[in-house]
């Protein structure tokens, strides 16, 4: 029994420190503990006892989670082969014999069923065994070297422990999968902001519709009828004319707006109802999403 009494040690003695026998159990187990790292030691000592005694199935959340993760953190590189390409290609090689003797159905069930059952059932439950395998393999290589004990529980620490790589496996899908929210979010709040800017411009133009229906019973043609400046020189920085079309106000978009709305138009339509005039907008041309919430 490799085991045994694993644990930490005594207050005099660290899980590096050589027994008083080269021969007790505690080596064994301290050189575990070696390869484990200090910060899991204890924890990694309740879950290889229960191994010893028999029991292979227990839960491991961290390998639920993100199993090849966690394979590449506890530096089991075979283990986490498998995982990333073996299983992979095994269960593309049998999705595509079924696809083609039964059904793309049935090879879609006979790849994904079996990938999440593996993936989220039985790696998390056996997680622990395969973990106290592989340390368990590590200590039984170092021991039949000729090294002293201070040298193999030296090199297993070096050689065991944790990897920064998962920490990257880890970070960086977390990365894109925060850029994918972030980057359309912002580019919407942009393209709204931009549409709104020609909103502002047309307010003055709105009031010298209003102005000369009051004065005419009419809509004015045109921006020099209603007495303004050609539509040109109504502009922004993202927006390219303001101009008045029989009556309707129309916004182009151009100069450093998006290239998603260039040269689009917002149409501003005027309706007189009992002499009092309202607005409403609408554009065949910019989504929905970009306009304000009376223009949809």
């Amino acid at each position: 029994m490799l085991l045994g009494e694993f644990s930490m040690s005594t207050e005099e003695q660290s899980i590096y420190s050589a027994p008083d026998s080269d021969t007790s159990v505690a080596s064994s187990d301290n050189l575990m503990a070696a390869y484990v790292g200090p910060k899991r030691a204890e924890y990694y000592a309740a879950r290889f006892r229960n191994v010893e005694n028999g029991q292979s199935v227990s839960w491991h959340w961290p390998a639920f989670f993100i199993s090849s993760a966690w394979f590449l953190y506890r530096k089991m590189w075979l283990m986490a082969l498998g995982y990333w390409i073996g299983l992979p290609v095994a269960l593309t090689v049998i999705q595509l014999i079924l696809t083609s003797l039964v059904s793309a159905e049935a090879g879609s069930i006979a790849y994904f069923v079996p990938y999440l059952i593996i993936a989220f059932v039985l790696v998390p439950m056996y997680a622990n065994k395969l973990y106290y395998n592989h340390v368990s393999a590590k200590v039984q290589k170092i021991n039949q070297t000729d090294l002293s004990y201070e040298q193999k529980s030296e090199e297993l620490a070096r050689k065991g422990g944790t990897s920064i790589v998962a920490y990257f496996l880890i970070l960086i899908p977390l990365i894109g999968f925060l850029a994918a929210i972030a980057i359309p979010a912002y580019q919407d709040y942009t393209i709204r902001a931009q549409v709104s800017e020609g909103l502002s411009l047309a307010e003055g133009v709105k009031s010298a519709v209003v102005e000369y229906v009051e004065n005419n019973q009419d809509w004015p043609a045109d921006n020099e009828a209603a007495g303004l400046s050609d539509p040109s020189q109504i502009s922004g920085s993202f927006v390219q004319s303001v101009a008045i079309e029989d009556g309707n106000v129309v916004i182009t978009y151009g100069g450093q707006a998006s290239s998603l709305i260039q040269s689009s138009e917002l149409v501003l339509t005027a309706t007189a109802d009992g002499g009092v005039i309202e607005w409403s907008c609408y554009s065949d041309e910019i989504e929905a999403k970009w306009l304000p919430a009376a223009c949809r």
